[in-house]
């Protein structure tokens, strides 16, 4: 019996179909190991940058994942996690949250406690323990603490130098530092000129004392004519020396004079100043006695936190892969590829915007139509249908030829937008450039190390891309993720025409927001190895596809 590919088609999406109702059926968990876990609750006074699904650590090395996060009645968050059996926690085990570097997202440390002490059962509370991670609010609490130093710092200093006293007290500082020097002058070439005329006389003196007797007996021969002699040159030099003490001294008087000059003018422009501040003149007066600055830095320090609020709720995810069809499609005499880039914009756990670019071998349809209308030699119009005619005459003076053309415009733009429901989430707006819709769900069989995510795509609703065939394009696609980046790809495209039905297989790789905040803290120099990453949008109890 002849089977038609087709009957191919249906019996593979019929078979995929049915193991995938079959495993909704069966499975009753998200996770295939959840019995290997124990779960504990910890009290947060704070549980900003904390979400469900990050992860639990002990000493770095990651041991469970974040369950739940539920406002208790006081002014605190109960997060319940989930740590391994293997890893037991004793009385005095606490937890902190810590953050992976300045951009990345958060995390939650637990120090087992002591274990000498009572090991804690499960559903135990764990107290928090430790200082949180600073976060921009506090950088902006101390950067508000340093303007305010700066500011008091500033009205002292206007105090001090502001009026006539402040000036004259200054004045009479420099006074005494100008006499300070002079004395110092002074006695410094005073020690100058003793040590100049007695320096030979004390190196004698020191070599004297070796032998008194001899230097007695040559006294009349040899000192009384080296000391004459001693003399005149000790006179010499005084007379040139004390010349260029002169000399230094007057030009060290003249520099001291030009300071003090320099000193009272600087004083009189400061007290000139601060009496312009204290008037509120200029614009460091106006700065100072103006409250309006004050709340333009406040509003402009609120809109800035409010905007890296913003930034930090929102989130990117980078999706590319690749389909490769099994067999000719309509109008092509090739197997068709596909590629496919999507950027991913999550304001918020509940929407979402997708940018698509398509690429495609087989390129797209273009539809171009002709009309031929006929007139006389007077130029009216001749109507066609009084005319009798045979068959060749009819097909020669034809009025209207539809003509189709098809381009191989490879590229097509596709913008989403995606609403999210627990573990479903669905899309609506261009795919492939046509308008759709579409449902992408996500499959509880996910561990550890696999994740399956199923979409049914429907666009093109007039069959525009085809030749003769106007049903909806409809396309089923899966991925499967081996990895936490990568993954493969599965399904059957346009499976609901009758000639360009295709079965096709490829593989993908997707990146979070958090990937790229652990590439621009490496690139930073933060030299801490995040293994964060999320994939999905935290919603409800569960996570939907990114």
């Amino acid at each position: 019996m002849h089977v038609t590919v087709e009957t191919r088609v249906g019996i593979f999406v019929l078979t995929a179909l049915a193991i995938l109702v079959y495993l909704g059926l069966q499975v009753g968990a998200f996770r295939f190991d959840a019995t290997s876990y124990t779960p504990y609750i910890v009290q947060c006074p704070d549980s900003n940058g904390l979400s469900k699904k990050a992860e639990v650590k002990i000493a770095g090395v990651k041991v469970g994942w974040i369950k739940e996060i539920q406002l208790a009645d006081g002014p605190q968050a109960n997060v319940t996690v989930m740590v391994l059996k293997k890893y037991t926690l004793y009385r005095n085990a606490r937890a902190v949250v810590r953050s992976q570097s300045l951009l990345g997202g958060k995390y939650l440390e637990i120090v087992p406690g002591d274990p000498g002490q009572e090991a804690l059962a499960s559903g135990a509370v764990l107290s928090p323990g430790g200082a949180p991670a600073p976060t921009i609010d506090d950088l902006l609490k101390k950067f508000n603490a340093i303007a305010d130093n700066v500011e008091r710092v500033t009205a002292s200093f206007c105090t001090v130098f502001g009026d006539a006293q402040g000036a004259e007290q200054g004045k009479k500082t420099f006074d005494n530092l100008s006499a300070t020097a002079d004395r110092l002058a002074s006695f410094s070439s005073t020690l100058e000129r003793v040590f100049g005329r007695n320096e030979e006389q004390l190196d004698r003196f020191l070599h004297i004392g070796s032998d008194v007797n001899r230097l007695a007996d040559r006294l009349d021969n040899d000192i009384f004519p080296s000391f004459k002699e001693s003399i005149a040159r000790i006179s010499d030099v005084f007379d040139r020396d004390f010349c260029r003490i002169a000399t230094r001294l007057e030009s060290t008087t003249d520099a001291l004079e030009q300071a003090c000059i320099q000193a009272r003018d600087g004083i009189g422009q400061a007290s000139c100043v601060a009496k312009k501040i204290n008037d509120g003149s200029g614009l460091l007066g106006k700065l100072v006695n103006d409250d309006g600055p004050y709340r333009d830095l406040q509003y402009a320090t609120q809109g800035l936190r409010n905007y890296f609020a913003k930034m930090d709720r929102m989130q990117f995810v980078f999706d590319a892969h690749v389909e490769s069809m099994h067999r000719p499609a309509e109008n092509y005499n090739h197997s068709d590829a596909k590629g496919y880039f999507d950027v991913r914009l999550h304001p918020n756990e509940d929407h979402f915007y997708q940018l698509q670019l398509v690429s495609s071998e087989r390129g797209y349809r273009t539809r171009h139509d002709v009309y031929k209308h006929y007139v006389d030699d007077q130029n009216r119009p001749i109507d066609t249908s009084c005319m009798k005619l045979d068959d060749v005459d009819k097909l020669r003076f034809i009025y209207n030829e539809k003509l189709d053309v098809y381009n191989r415009n490879t590229l097509k733009l596709g913008f989403q937008f995606g609403k999210v429901f627990k573990n479903v989430a669905l899309r609506f707006g261009l795919f492939e450039g046509a308008a759709g819709l579409a449902l992408d769900v996500d499959m509880p069989v996910r561990t550890e190390n696999f994740r399956w995510l199923t979409s049914l795509e429907a666009f093109d609703f007039s069959g525009w891309n085809r030749q003769e065939d106007r049903r909806p394009h409809l396309k089923w696609l899966n991925r499967m993720y081996l990895m936490r980046n990568i993954y493969l790809t599965f399904g059957a495209d346009d499976f609901a025409s009758k000639k360009n039905a295709n079965v096709f297989f490829g593989a993908g790789i997707r990146f979070g927001d958090d990937d790229a905040k652990m590439l621009l803290g490496g690139m930073g120099g933060a030299g801490s190895l995040a293994t964060g990453g999320r994939i999905g949008i935290r919603t409800g109890t569960s996570t939907v596809i990114r």
